[in-house]
């Protein structure tokens, strides 16, 4: 059981690692905001980056007009001790540079012990998208926002 535990661990570092490198071209990596004992970690790419069978696997059509973001919580216990991936609520929008905005529909997913939440947007031109992101842990009375941009190129 303790070895197929570690498999499952190792695959989802995996997962991570090949997301971290389906990163857009411009060279924009996996960001972090730190609250406290509190991690979230975002990325935002275009879904045409993503091999075929995590397109199928979670039902995203590939195309350089929708984009993914992919937001993960950490909590960090007492120090010295490792983090935890923890599930919380999360909403967000996305917008363009004319102020045009869009609700980011999240929804949740897990595998091996990761806490995941992927949102599907509708990129419609080449610009600068402002996502705008909310996530509201177990405890915590006010949401923490986190606001990052990314450059999209339509071809």
């Amino acid at each position: 059981m303790r070895i197929a535990h570690k498999v499952g661990v190792a695959i989802a570092v995996i997962v991570l690692l090949l997301l971290t490198l389906l990163l857009p071209r411009t060279g924009h990596a996996e960001q972090s905001s730190n609250f406290g004992d509190v991690t979230i970690r975002y990325s935002a790419i275009s879904t045409e980056q993503l091999p075929p069978e995590m397109a199928q696997r979670y039902g995203f059509e590939r195309s350089n007009r929708q984009g993914l973001v992919n937001i993960a919580i950490e909590k960090m216990p007492s120090a010295g001790a490792v983090g935890a991936m923890i599930a919380a609520n999360v909403s967000g929008n996305v917008a363009d540079l004319s102020g045009h905005k869009q609700v980011i529909g999240f929804r949740e997913t897990k595998e091996d012990g990761a806490v995941d939440y992927l949102g599907q947007f509708p990129i419609s031109a080449s610009g600068t998208y402002v996502f705008t992101i909310q996530v509201s842990t177990p405890g915590q009375p006010v949401p923490y926002t986190v606001k990052f941009n990314r450059e999209y190129v339509l071809e």
